[in-house]
């Protein structure tokens, strides 16, 4: 379900010298936006197909997707366990992301890395047992319908290219988990535009990103049974500055300065993150053409930070 006219979110701007095409989803208009709240919506109403009362999914401590189902949990008035990797301390003092989730009321579990499964099946059973009928949300919203949300939104973007007469000849995002990055490549199948795409990793290295996003889309080319030819994964992993939440200096001054030149706010473990890196291969012009950068959100993880 689409809430604006894509030539709303899609805006030209001026950075360094590069002209760049950006397609806003940071100022998604719903549960705090971001691509999180694009894939929110398509899953809210899977949950609500089927008859679900209660969700349970996981993240870390400054998850945007565990923000995005909180909020929308307490929309619609399902109960809501989150089930964390951090701890209780940093979740109870930051601000950001952890700050709404606190405010829309979830319940809160603390796991480590290899006791998530486990805990997240603990929750969907205690849901069962209370009378309630949860719904399981993988983390980060890497769900079909998840997917589905960005191959929805590739045509918002074919319309703004047919209505402008700008095609982009690359489109940049952040790669984490892989299902926005895949829904995009599977929307440009479906769509039959013919940009690349190119992923900057915010934590995997590059075969091993590159192999969860290809598994990923061809199960949304399976799912939507889209039969046009593949097309190539690429993720670039020379960015990582450390991995997830990681951050240079180089990564600082590019989102002081477009803030400063621009008025658009991007965060370090995302957006600012992905942005460096398509700068840099701008810089070294091992790309050319026109250039759409996919802004994913990442404003909350901006304040929640202390890089700046």
């Amino acid at each position: 379900m689409a809430f604006h006219a894509a030539l709303d979110l899609i805006h030209p701007i001026q950075f360094e010298g590069q002209a760049i095409m950006m397609f806003r989803d940071d100022l998604y208009p719903a549960v705090g936006g971001g691509n999180k709240a694009r894939k929110m919506q398509f899953i809210s109403q899977d949950i609500a197909a089927k008859g679900a009362n209660a969700v349970v999914t996981t993240g870390g401590i400054q998850s945007n997707h565990c923000r995005a189902v909180a909020i929308c949990a307490a929309q619609h008035g399902w109960k809501c366990r989150l089930v964390l990797h951090g701890a209780n301390e940093r979740y109870l003092t930051e601000t950001g992301n952890t700050k709404l989730m606190r405010l829309a009321g979830a319940e809160i579990v603390f796991a480590e890395p290899d006791e998530i499964a486990g805990t997240m099946d603990e929750a969907m059973e205690d849901f069962g047992r209370r009378g309630y009928q949860p719904y399981y949300i993988n983390g980060g919203g890497h769900t079909i319908k998840g997917g589905e949300a960005y191959v929805q939104a590739v045509s918002e973007l074919k319309g703004f290219c047919e209505r402008e007469n700008w095609y982009p000849d690359y489109i940049f995002l952040a790669t984490g988990t892989g299902s926005t990055h895949a829904g995009i490549m599977a929307g440009l199948d479906q769509h039959q535009l013919n940009a690349e795409v190119v992923g900057i990793s915010i934590a995997r290295a590059k075969a091993r990103a590159e192999e969860v996003v290809e598994e990923f889309y061809n199960s949304l080319r399976s799912e939507l049974q889209i039969i046009t030819p593949k097309r190539k994964v690429t993720v670039q992993s020379d960015y990582l500055a450390g991995g997830y939440e990681g951050s240079n200096q180089q990564i600082k001054q590019v989102i002081a300065d477009l803030a400063k030149h621009t008025g658009i706010f991007t965060d370090p473990t995302y957006t600012g993150k992905a942005f460096w890196g398509m700068l840099e291969l701008l810089r070294a012009e091992q790309v050319s053409g026109k250039v759409l950068f996919w802004h994913t959100g990442g404003i909350n993880n901006l304040i929640a930070s202390n890089i700046i």
